[in-house]
């Protein structure tokens, strides 16, 4: 037999075989044996990638993860700061994303430095010497805090803006003179009020500016004191998720009409649920009768910021005058109604979502039937700005009749950046202005990075704009220009539907208000995401830019991305759904955005923990990689590393809640290489090549917002997300597929029924040229233009263009060529893809949780497991050439001995370890080899390649969101060993005794006895060390391993840090063909082993097994196991302690009655042996490792 190779395993997961058969080579090739389907398409016929094996085993340094590097508040020391990089380095990370953050002072700091100051000055200058030294990339972020663009430079006049509005009601009819009240009104300076124009118009029907007030209230909440809510006490009203539905009964005596409902922001009205509602409010009348059903108002996705009171959600009622209105809560969460306003005035349904003031996803029903009365008509709107003097009296002789004056004007926001230490917070700036942009960077980071800044001459490289987190802007001095510039027509006529007035009908006022929304994302996009990347680059800085249009505020949630050089989306692994659901933080928007612009590299920040815990460890942390990196990302940068100026231990986390506390102090520190070797191989297999995704998502022209992230997509399918601008600007068909400048190719163009029933003849117009060109298009007819740019003249040119795309027969359903293209609709996306016979990428129970890039003629899968079992399972992959297994825990790879060729592709059999992951490569064929086809054992099948019965299709979801669970990885009981391969497929090794049967593709089979397997549990004796200094015994004696944090001495079971168990075991004569697997069972957390003195690996994730053949000896072995564990249990022991008597000091630290934290090794650790057999007429695929 040669002992040169490596072998791995059927039956253990990818991520463990360097370590189960380590004695072929030092490490263990990475997969477990899997049944894999792929599909014959036509790809490039160009050379495989150079280097691709080799980087993989040792990946390029600019493929390693990065981190943020937090210091807070004043607590900074110069040589600590150096420790922290040498730590930083050390650990295998690529760079540092420097942010300066609030905090007060911690015990023994002095002195507290002050930021922005010469002093200051000189620690970012270290920083950046420190990272030239260690090779390490200095990034910033671009402001004090991390949200999001400001500081003390920021003056109020160039600071985020709002409009504003106030209004009265006159009588006419006879020459007036009065004060307009100021909107807003505030004796502050910073407000810096700016009249814009004041605008007249006749008083619509029932606007009286004064709200209904019942005579009588009724509810189904008896508890409820809906009067006083009405009256604006402080009273919050709870309504229970249960059933019946909950109600609340409005009684007038005479009858009214009501026409609009104040109700608070969502982050209110659904109690941060505000991202997956789940709910519904109706509006009954009550007529002679009964009740009668007016409108049911589905309650809209917000944002995490949707909570500032004046932007209320207003629902929009169809007119029913009478003396009774009944409000029903149909909630499938629990609300709070602490506003509640019902009004005769007719409003936009959400008018202050619509109108840019907050984001909200749009209700698209029939518009409220209402009197005409109501409404405002355009052509009676009169600008009376210049009858109004500097101090604000207006002097105005209206006609008869009663009349509404509206005073617009425009203030600062007010919003700051933070969390900054306060000498360096102030003002963000102004968005929607270049100005704003420009004043802002050089304050900062143009500042650091000039000639002479504390960071020039390149040492600083990179600057990060990290999440939108300062809410909504609605105007700039010159939003009157711009609107004209690019929507056509003048914006001062239409103010009054910024305030929620209904302008001419419901319908013109909505795509007024789309229009408005439009030209605020264009001026984000342009004027401060544009502009910063023009500073940026100026200074030689990488840009990255984080989550923003679309998450916060209003906007294109692609568009901005295209000035990064770095796309960057944030993923939390929280158990609280408000920031951890899928709504919350998805990966699609940013990873589609990457694609479309040609962005080879999609950052994230990861690990943003909620709470944190303590309890972290890398394998804790693996999945939420893994699940990161199937949706699309290719690089981590880490939540995060914060600067520790003392030297305790562990040392400073980022907050007391929030974040991955990644410290020099950690106990695990010293182990993270490996961990971060992980990640780098990962992250340069992500960057290979294109993305390899069928559809391309259309996300229509209404500037929504984004669509749910767990809308069932199906299975085995991956798309990303296009905007209008890339449509019109970036895309090309080629061979019948779409196509960038950069390479990307997608099959499909779809129109989502959600999304796409309102599209603009721009939209239209290229969809048509597409579809000549020889595209293929999926999507319903489109039944209006939702912008009112181009009047009657361009809903023609749209009526002209459906009719055109979609006939005038069966606008139902349908499919029919179009020039070189074709264009299906009015069936699932499913059954279109069939039709069109493009079958799934990647078929069977994992079809979800991949990723497929191609690079040349090689295809690369990334496949991951479940995070809470062992996976069983078939795969049915699109793709043509050899597989293979690439293993990213070590780098080593091996060809694929077992696979079936089907109409599709290539099916193979993949069995995973809870958390378990691996790289499926299919690379040209360059062998004529047989594959193996079935095992079996004692009659009983094991594997088998060709029973595509095990391939069992789940639903999908558009983006791979992170599961809703706390940080901790749950102890899964992995798969039994039973047989494994090595390398070449030459041979096998059975772990049970038993008759195997191995069968081939063309009919050979082999049958072997094996009888020399065997298991010996290590349940002697066994010492446990630990180190001075905890208040521990030197050494305790067991029988058998037992974790440490079982035992009963408090000292000892709240021990953290690394503790060694030794034992010895005695082995008869070693046999030539037999393998040595040490088995540790559950560990608490990582495990470095020794035999005889010879280390033989270090374990961190499950299955935790490891090869040692090459150790063991025939006699006595001697077995050292360290075990590291993490800091949770003495943080939380020392809680409870004095704190005189603490070992430790952190910021929130977990509170004593915290459960314990499994520490140490079980005891069911066991010595597997195996017998290797050599398979006769066993193909020969060349050597990999």
């Amino acid at each position: 037999m040669n002992k040169s190779r490596s072998l791995s395993t059927l039956t253990n997961p990818p991520a463990v075989w360097h370590r189960c058969w380590q004695a072929f080579t030092k490490h263990l090739v990475g997969c477990v044996l899997t049944t894999i389907l792929v599909a014959a398409i036509p790809v490039s016929a160009t050379a495989q990638p150079k280097n691709l094996s080799q980087d993989f085993r040792t990946p390029p340094w600019e493929s390693r993860p990065q981190t943020w590097f937090h210091l807070i508040g004043g607590n900074v020391d110069r040589q600590a700061l150096t420790k922290d990089l040498n730590a930083v380095a050390s650990a295998g990370l690529r760079g540092i994303q420097l942010f300066h953050g609030r905090g007060r002072a911690w015990p023994g700091v002095e002195p507290q430095i002050q930021t922005l100051s010469p002093t200051w000055d000189s620690l970012v200058g270290h920083v950046a010497d420190d990272c030239q030294r260690l090779n390490l990339k200095f990034t910033m972020q671009n402001c004090p805090g991390w949200a999001m663009s400001g500081g003390p430079w920021i003056t109020p006049d160039n600071a985020m803006r709002h409009l504003v509005f106030s209004r009265v009601n006159v009588a006419g009819g006879e020459r007036l003179s009065f004060d307009l009240a100021i909107p807003q009104p505030s004796n502050e300076d910073w407000r810096d009020y700016r009249d814009i124009a004041v605008l007249a118009f006749p008083t619509p029907d029932g606007d009286a500016d004064q709200p209904l007030i019942p005579s009588k209230i009724t509810s189904s909440l008896p508890e409820a004191d809906w009067s006083k809510l009405m009256q604006g006490d402080d009273v919050k009203i709870q309504i229970p998720a249960d059933s019946p539905d909950h109600w609340v009964e409005f009684k007038f005596d005479q009858p009214v009409t009501l026409r609009s409902i104040q109700l608070p922001p969502t982050e209110h009205l659904m109690k941060r649920m505000m991202f997956d509602p789940d709910s519904s409010i109706s509006i009954s009348a009550k007529q002679d009768a009964g009740w009668k059903p007016l409108v049911t108002h589905q309650v809209p996705r917000g944002n995490w910021q949707d909570r500032q009171p004046e932007h209320h959600y207003v629902l929009s009622v169809p007119d029913a005058k009478t003396t009774r209105y009944r409000m029903t809560f149909l909630n499938g969460r629990p609300m709070e109604i602490s506003h509640l306003r019902l009004s005769s005035g007719a409003r936009t349904h959400d008018w202050p979502a619509q109108a840019g003031y907050a984001l909200r996803s749009l209700e698209r029903t029939t518009p409220a039937q209402q009197s005409t009365q109501a409404w405002i008509d355009l052509k009676d709107v009169v600008d009376v700005s210049a009858m109004m003097d500097s101090s604000g009296q207006l002097t105005w002789e209206p006609p008869a009749g009663v009349w509404t004056i509206v005073r617009f004007g425009h203030v600062n926001t007010g919003v700051k950046n933070k969390p900054a230490p306060p000498e360096a917070t102030g003002f963000e700036c102004n968005k929607l202005s270049p100005r704003g942009a420009e004043q802002h960077f050089s304050g900062y980071i143009g500042r650091l990075s000039r000639p002479g800044g504390a960071a020039d001459h390149g040492r600083l490289q990179g600057m990060l704009i990290d999440s939108w987190e300062c809410y909504t802007q609605t105007w700039t001095p010159a939003m009157e220009d711009e609107f004209q510039k690019r929507r056509g027509y003048s914006l001062r006529s239409w103010l009054p539907a910024l305030g929620g007035w209904v302008v001419e009908d419901h319908t013109t006022s909505e795509k007024f208000l789309r229009d408005w929304r439009a030209t605020i994302s264009d001026l984000i996009v342009e004027n401060y995401y544009g502009r910063m990347a023009e500073l940026g680059k100026q200074h030689g800085l990488e840009l990255s830019f984080e989550t923003a249009v679309g998450d916060v505020s209003p906007g294109d949630i692609l568009e901005y991305i295209k000035s990064a050089d770095i796309p960057m989306c944030e993923v939390w692994k929280p158990n609280d759904p408000h920031v951890g659901g899928l709504e919350t933080k998805p990966i699609a928007p940013t990873s589609s955005a990457a694609h479309i612009y040609g962005k080879p590299r999609v950052a994230c920040e990861t690990f943003t923990s909620a709470p944190m815990n303590w309890r972290e460890h890398p394998y804790s942390l693996k999945n939420v990689a893994d699940r990161t990196f199937a949706a699309g990302v290719t690089h981590l940068v880490f939540h995060t590393y914060t600067h520790n100026p003392l030297d305790r231990l562990p040392g400073t986390s980022f907050g007391s809640t929030i974040g991955t506390p990644f410290l020099r102090g950690q106990t695990w520190w010293p182990h993270m290489p490996l961990f971060t070797d992980y990640l780098a191989r990962c992250q340069h297999m992500l960057e290979q090549g294109h993305p390899v995704a069928d559809v391309l998502w259309y996300l229509g022209d209404d500037v929504d917002h984004k669509p749910r992230q767990d809308s069932p997509f199906p299975g085995g399918y991956h798309f990303d997300y296009v905007n209008q601008d890339a449509l019109l600007n970036r895309l090309a068909v080629d061979e019948g597929e779409l196509v960038i400048p950069e390479g990307t190719r997608w099959k499909v163009l779809w129109l989502a029924p959600q999304q796409c029933r309102r599209l603009t003849p721009q939209t239209l117009q290229r969809i048509k040229e597409l579809l000549h060109a020889g595209a293929t298009v999926i999507g319903p007819v489109a039944i209006m233009n939702p912008s009112y740019s181009g009047g009657d003249q361009a809903d023609g040119r749209f009526r002209r263009l459906v009719g055109e795309l979609w006939g005038d027969a069966d606008r139902q359903q349908g499919d029919r060529r179009i020039g070189r293209g074709r264009l299906l609709w009015g069936m699932p996306l499913a059954q279109a893809l069939q039709r069109i016979d493009i079958p799934p990428d990647v078929h069977g129970t994992l079809s979800q949780r991949w990723c497929h890039r191609r690079v040349g003629d090689v295809d690369i899968y990334f496949v991951i497991g479940s995070r809470t079992q062992a996976v069983d399972a078939t795969l049915e992959f699109r793709a043509k050439g050899k597989p293979e297994f690439w293993n990213p825990i070590d780098g080593h790879r091996m060809a694929a001995p077992m696979y079936h060729r089907t109409k599709n592709g290539t099916a193979i059999p993949i069995r995973l370890p809870a958390a378990g992951s691996t790289f499926v490569v299919f690379r040209p064929e360059s062998s004529s080899g047989v594959p193996i086809q079935r095992l079996s054992r004692n009659s009983d099948v094991l594997l088998d390649a060709t029973d595509t019965a095990l391939i069992d299709d789940t639903p999908g979801y558009p983006a791979f969101g992170i599961d809703r669970y706390g940080i901790t990885q749950p102890w899964v009981l992995p798969l039994s060993p039973t047989i494994e391969f090595d390398l070449t497929g030459e041979h096998l090794i059975a772990y049970q005794n038993g008759k195997y049967r191995i069968d081939r593709a063309k009919g050979s089979a082999q049958t072997v006895d094996i009888i020399d397997a065997n298991t010996i549990p290590l349940d002697g004796t066994w010492q446990l060390q630990f180190p001075n200094g905890w208040d521990t015994p030197d050494q305790l004696t067991l029988q058998g391993p037992r974790p440490w944090s079982e035992l009963d001495a408090p000292a000892v079971r709240h021990f953290s840090g690394t503790a060694t168990y030794k034992t010895t075991f005695s082995l008869d004569a070693k046999p030539g063909d037999q393998r040595f697997q040490l088995d540790l069972g559950r560990v608490g957390n990582i495990a470095s082993i020794e035999v005889n003195g010879i280390h033989a690996g270090t374990l961190w994730s499950a299955p935790y097994r490891l090869d040692i053949s090459d150790q063991v000896q025939p006699g006595e072995n001697t077995l050292s196991i360290q075990v590291t564990s993490t800091w949770h249990n003495r943080l939380a022991f020392d809680s409870g302690q004095q704190p005189e008597q603490r070992k430790t000091w952190t910021i929130g630290p977990p509170p004593i009655d915290s459960p314990l934290e499994f520490s140490g090794l079980s005891n069911d650790v066991r010595l597997n042996i195996g017998q290797v057999v050599r398979i006769t007429n066993a193909s020969k695929p060349p050597s990999l490792d």
